[in-house]
């Protein structure tokens, strides 16, 4: 492990008290698939920031990291927040990052969804939304081939952004189609999502997911390895 670089996983970061957990999980997670050191990241709400984490690895003697953004759209955080937080964390830690495509929201992901829902009538993918043009289509898509892998109609329903979002949409198209398995866009705990859980407990034919969590593991250690192959050799 000592000689291949380490893995930061970067998430956004979150009020939730159980989301600083569950990132390191999905890190150990990475540590275990890969052989690779993984540690936990977030751009914000945390005291793991890229920079401490960053200058924590230079201590132990790693001259380079790869850095995997735990996020999915191709929007601000990845676009600004991340490439800025990359730049800050190098020049006070002495640390080369090496930045890898985000998880994103490929036919692996797409999958990895597919494979925790039972059951069910219909799909509905539950994200936080962006305001970013064609970011929200993106996660229409996604929700519309999970669908596919399940052989059920997938729809998305975001929690932000104005008219025809939030707990009030999602739980009306819920009851619009009957028996649906509701699955949060999320890699760990969030309040929107503890939002959507109340709404929805207690109707019937709904089945409640749970955030990504450990399960995004592969996906993280190949981008990694997409990035670092030849850096290696």
């Amino acid at each position: 492990m000592a000689d291949m670089l380490p893995v930061v996983c970067l998430a956004h970061g979150s009020r939730h008290p159980q989301a600083d957990a569950a990132v390191s999980r999905i890190a150990a997670a990475v540590e275990d698939l890969s052989g690779r050191r993984a540690v936990a990241s977030h751009l914000d709400f945390s005291p793991l920031t890229l920079t401490e984490v960053t200058r924590l690895l230079g201590v132990s003697g790693h001259e380079a990291a790869v850095v995997v953004p735990l996020l999915f759209t191709d929007a601000f955080h990845l676009r600004q927040d991340v490439p800025d937080a990359l730049e800050q964390a190098s020049e006070a830690s002495g640390v080369q990052l090496h930045l890898a495509a985000p998880v994103g929201l490929g036919e692996d992901l797409a999958e990895v969804i597919a494979g925790r829902v039972g059951d069910t009538d219909h799909l509905v993918l539950y994200s936080v939304g962006s305001t970013v043009p064609g970011a929200n289509d993106t996660v229409a898509a996604l929700a519309a081939r999970v669908g596919e892998l399940l052989g059920v109609p997938g729809h998305a329903v975001v929690a932000t952004g104005g008219d025809g979002t939030g707990t009030d949409a999602l739980l009306a198209h819920c009851r619009s189609v009957g028996d649906v398995a509701v699955q949060p866009l999320f890699f760990s705990p969030g309040t929107l999502w503890d939002l959507a859980v109340r709404a929805l407990s207690g109707e019937p034919g709904v089945q409640l997911g749970e955030p990504l969590g450990e399960d995004v593991a592969p996906l993280v250690v190949t981008r990694v390895n997409d990035t670092v192959t030849d850096r290696e050799r």
